[in-house]
C-alpha cells in the first residue's frame, strides 16, 4: 500500500524569511560601499534619499544638505563671555596689568590648580592692623576691577596674615582682619562695577603662610591679598601647575 505524501504548506517555507532579511543587510551595506566609493554630490544625494525613504524616515532637514569643507576646524574651548580666553592668557594679562600701573614688584600672577591667582602684597592694599585701602593701591585696583568685567570668570578675593596677633575691639584676631581685608576689597570691586554675584570674599588669616614667620621678610609676604580667577574643566592645559599648598592663599596680618 502506498504511502501517502504529507501535505505541502502554503507559501515558502520558514527559512525564507531569515535567508531574505539576510540579503536584505547584505544589499544594503554593499550599496553603502559603493556608495562611499565615489563622493560625487549628486550620487551621494540620490544615495540618503533612498535609504531615507527605504527606512520610512521622514523629515523636515534634508540629511543629504550635509555641510563640505576642505579641512577640519580646531576645537575652541570657548568660554561664555570671554570668547575663551585661557588662564595662561589671563596670568599674562594680569602681570601687564601690576606693570603698566607700577606695582609690578608688589605682586604676581601665576597659574595653579584653581586657576589663576593675582597676589598683591597686604602692605601694598592696607596699613598695618588696618582693613582700609591705601590710596596708593586704588589705581592698580581701578585697571582690575575693570579686567574682572571682561571676563567671565568667578573671582575669589581672600585675605592672609602672618602670625602676630592682634586682639583689638575692631579685629579681635587674624581672622577677623583678613576677612574684613578680603571684603573691603570685594566691595571695593563692586563700587567700580564688577557683579557682586561673581566675587566672594574669603579670610583665611595666618593658616596658610607662603614664608617663613620668623622673618619680618616672610611675615611681609605672608600679609597678603589674592584674586583667584576660577579655572573651568580642560582650562589650564598645562601640567606643571603649582601647587596652591604651598602658599598661594594667605594675605595681609598686622605686625605691631
Amino acid at each position: 500500500m502506498e504511502e501517502e505524501c504529507e501535505e505541502c504548506k502554503v507559501g515558502a517555507p520558514d527559512w525564507m524569511v531569515t535567508f531574505a532579511d539576510l540579503m536584505s543587510l547584505l544589499l544594503t551595506f554593499f550599496v553603502l560601499l559603493l556608495s562611499f566609493s565615489n563622493t560625487e554630490k549628486v550620487k551621494f544625494q540620490a544615495m540618503i534619499g533612498s535609504v531615507k525613504d527605504a527606512l520610512g524616515l521622514k523629515s523636515e532637514i534634508a540629511l543629504s544638505d550635509v555641510p563640505s569643507g576642505s579641512k577640519l576646524m580646531s576645537h575652541e574651548n570657548a568660554k561664555e563671555g570671554d570668547g575663551g580666553t585661557a588662564a595662561k592668557d589671563i596670568a599674562e594679562q594680569l602681570n601687564e596689568i601690576l606693570k603698566q600701573a607700577g606695582v609690578e614688584g608688589g605682586g604676581s600672577a601665576k597659574l595653579n590648580k584653581h586657576g589663576v591667582v593675582l597676589q598683591l602684597e597686604g602692605d601694598l592694599i592696607f596699613g598695618s592692623g588696618d582693613a582700609r585701602i591705601n590710596s596708593q593701591a586704588l589705581p592698580v585696583l581701578d585697571a582690575l576691577a575693570k579686567y574682572i568685567s571682561t571676563v567671565s570668570r568667578s573671582v575669589d578675593v581672600i585675605g592672609h596674615t602672618d602670625d602676630v596677633p592682634i586682639a583689638t575691639a575692631t579685629f579681635p584676631s587674624n581672622w577677623e582682619l583678613s576677612a574684613a581685608r578680603a571684603g573691603q576689597a570685594v566691595r571695593y570691586m563692586a563700587e567700580k562695577g564688577v557683579a557682586p554675584e561673581r566675587m566672594r570674599a574669603i579670610g583665611q588669616a595666618q593658616s596658610v603662610p607662603v614664608a617663613d614667620n620668623g622673618t619680618a621678610e616672610g611675615r611681609a609676604a605672608n600679609r597678603r591679598i589674592e584674586f583667584v580667577f576660577t579655572v573651568e574643566e580642560g582650562d589650564v592645559g598645562k601640567k606643571q601647575l603649582e601647587d596652591l599648598g604651598s602658599g598661594e592663599e594667605n594675605a595681609d596680618a598686622p605686625s605691631e
